[in-house]
């Protein structure tokens, strides 16, 4: 993996940066909402301390309070009366919470919802019923089939079900000892698609702030038995309470009020008996809806879950609660946050004697504001943690670049130092950083420099042996020659002659080893001229064959001169080390090809020849200095210069060298390809 993706990687861990944000801000969120949450209990509380000091402000009949559950009616205030025409069209925009009644079976039969307005009733009623019976007045029954029920303090009415048309309500005279018709309670029935509905409308002093109401359910208008019932008259055949508004209350509760702040107060049973303020949440005819791909990345960096809904027209936490503080979320409109706490009202409450509750205070208050900052914080964090994370990204990435390139650069160096010859070109460029980086270039200058000494050392030394051993082996010679030359017996000059014929060998090296050494520095003392190359090649081969009689030769080229430039008499040393270099491998006898071929820039000359391939790896090694593949015994004279010596006049030329097998494996082949120019 490379440098620059490495530290890409590394830069990753740049993102624990806004995470660790996001679990901050969390926390703040967590420790805000509680804070709101503890502050509204404080309010509630407050409140409830208030009203316990004074139980009059929220139970003024204190008798309501011993009625069994259930059985009190909730009287919903109305803005204006409605039309009582048995459709109910006018309650609809009020959006009123209609109690359920369960028959026997515990199964729904009927909805009631009641209103007040002014000193008048109204009631809305929509039972269900699949076989509905109506009254037949065949029958001379007040009520043989289904029949409504009210009970009031101190009466008893009874509304016989018809299909369609005005209420015709009954009451029992004690005094008399028959039913007479009740005036004052108005409505009429209709028929509704799973049974029928009534719309009425009574007096509120003719209830004398007592109601309840019982619903039977015939198959027939016989006067059966009815088969399903629902009430919520008590056992103790009272009618329960009328339960609505209090006025004091209202009064009392309208001092703590507060902007943004839903204040409510209900009973034992969840009946709302006061209550101000509106806690202000989005909505979307007041704010501009957020964009919901912010709202959701919001919700999970800060890892809100969803909130259960705000229930619509009632209060939350209003019942079932028992005595404990209650606190909990909502979600309102457009997910916005409120937060609800229920406070019991008890008038003394210790570990021994079990007080009765009179009622719960709500407060509701939105998290709007707090909401805000948390989710303008986590903008904030959002934008300043991608900037933070682009700019290290952006940093470590140019970082890496920078170093990348430096050690590129190194590694150029350090190829370019050794040209193909193994030379070295000792233009290995010196770094001024102070960093490892600088110190690993300086390190490889220093130890370039010492490896050139030792190369100069190497290149010396031949020219330094010989001109050393010239003399001594001039002496050696002489005397041998000298020693030669007198009466000798037949071993001692045939040992006199092996020495002379050492002596002679050991001096053609020593002229081998000058010749090298002071050979390239006269290479490029060389002049350059205009020559035919198809000429040279001639001349050379026909040499070659007067030279080397026990080899034949063999020349192919094109037809025509061959025009270069370059030095004539270097080329001809260089073909000189090529054929005699073959003469030394191939078999008596055999032919030894030369060709030149005309390519696009120059020309390729090529010298082949039978006899043993050459060994892997060896085909660059044969033009270094001083390397030799041939067999044990058989180097006598031969230092491995020769081919060194043509790669050294080749590189003078500006041609490429090359040595290689034979496609069929039967020999050698040796290619130069010369520029023209």
């Amino acid at each position: 993996m490379k440098l620059r993706r490495q530290l890409l990687l590394v830069s990753l861990v740049a993102l624990a940066l806004p995470w660790a944000g996001c679990q901050y801000l969390r926390q703040v969120d967590a420790a805000l909402a509680q804070g709101q949450l503890q502050a509204l209990e404080a309010t509630a509380a407050a409140i409830a301390a208030r009203l316990a000091s004074a139980p009059e402000l929220i139970a003024p009949d204190p008798a309501r309070h011993a009625r069994p559950p259930g059985s009190q009616l909730y009287l919903n205030p109305l803005s204006h009366p409605p039309v009582v025409d048995g459709y109910g069209d006018d309650w609809r925009p009020w959006e009123l919470t209609p109690r359920e009644l369960l028959n026997e079976q515990h199964m729904p039969q009927a909805q009631i919802t009641l209103g007040q307005y002014a000193d008048q009733i109204y009631l809305l009623l929509t039972v269900s019923d699949e076989t509905p019976a109506y009254r037949d007045p065949r029958t001379n029954l007040l009520a043989g089939g289904d029949t409504v029920q009210l009970f009031t303090n101190g009466r008893h009415y009874l509304l016989p079900v018809a299909s369609r048309g005005p209420v015709e309500a009954f009451w029992h005279n004690p005094r008399e000892g028959s039913y007479q018709r009740e005036l004052r309670l108005r409505g009429r029935w209709t028929a509704s698609p799973k049974g029928y509905q009534l719309e009425l409308s009574l007096p509120y002093t003719l209830t004398r702030g007592s109601l309840s109401i019982q619903i039977l359910d015939r198959t027939s208008s016989n006067g059966s038995p009815p088969v399903h019932s629902t009430s919520t008259l008590p056992a103790d055949g009272l009618p329960g309470h009328l339960v609505a508004p209090l006025p004091k209350l209202q009064g009392e509760l309208d001092h703590f009020a507060r902007p943004d702040l839903r204040l409510a107060v209900v009973d034992s049973e969840g009946f709302l008996l006061a209550s101000n303020g509106q806690p202000q949440v989005a909505n979307e005819e007041q704010n501009t809806p957020r964009p919901w791909l912010r709202s959701w990345i919001y919700r999970k960096l800060l890892a809100r879950e969803e909130l259960p809904k705000l229930p619509q027209n009632e209060l939350p936490l209003s019942s079932g609660i028992g005595r404990d503080t209650a606190e909990q979320w909502f979600g309102g409109p457009l997910q916005s946050r409120i937060g609800a706490v229920s406070v019991p009202v008890i008038t003394r409450a210790d570990e021994v004697v079990e007080r009765p509750l009179l009622g719960r205070v709500l407060v509701l208050q939105s998290a709007e504001a707090m909401q805000s900052m948390t989710d303008s914080a986590a903008h904030r964090l959002w934008l300043i943690s991608c900037a933070a994370a682009a700019t290290a990204l952006l940093f470590l990435l140019g970082y890496a670049s920078w170093l990348s390139w430096r050690i590129r650069k190194l590694h150029r160096a350090a190829r370019n130092a050794v040209d193909s010859s193994g030379k070295l070109r000792g233009n290995f460029p010196l770094s001024s950083a102070r960093d490892e980086l600088g110190a690993l270039n300086r390190a490889f200058a220093s130890l370039l420099g010492e490896l050139d000494q030792y190369h100069q050392y190497l290149r010396t030394l031949a020219s330094k042996l010989s001109h050393e051993l010239r003399t001594p082996l001039a002496v050696v010679h002489s005397s041998l020659d000298n020693l030669s030359t007198g009466k000798l017996d037949e071993d001692s000059r045939r040992y006199a002659e092996r020495a002379l014929d050492g002596s002679a060998r050991l001096s053609g090296i020593l002229n081998s080893l000058s010749a090298a050494s002071n050979l390239e520095a006269s290479i490029h003392q060389a002049e350059r001229e205009r020559f035919d190359l198809a000429d040279l090649l001639e001349v050379m081969v026909q040499c070659y064959g007067d030279a080397h009689p026990r080899h034949q030769f063999s020349l192919k080229k094109p037809n025509g001169e061959l025009r270069c430039e370059g030095a004539p008499e270097l080329l001809a040393q260089l073909l000189d080390k090529l054929v005699d270099n073959a003469c030394s491998f191939a078999p008596k006898h055999s032919e030894i090809q030369l060709a030149v071929y005309s390519e696009k820039d120059g020309y390729l000359i090529s010298v082949s020849n039978d006899g043993p391939l050459l060994p892997n790896g060896y085909a660059h090694k044969l033009f270094d200095s001083l390397v030799s593949v041939r067999k044990e015994g058989d180097n006598a004279g031969h230092l491995g210069l020769g081919l060194h010596i043509a790669k050294l006049i080749a590189d003078f030329h500006r041609a490429r060298l090359e040595a290689r097998n034979r496609t069929d494996n039967s020999g050698v082949e040796f290619s130069l390809k010369l520029p023209t120019r």
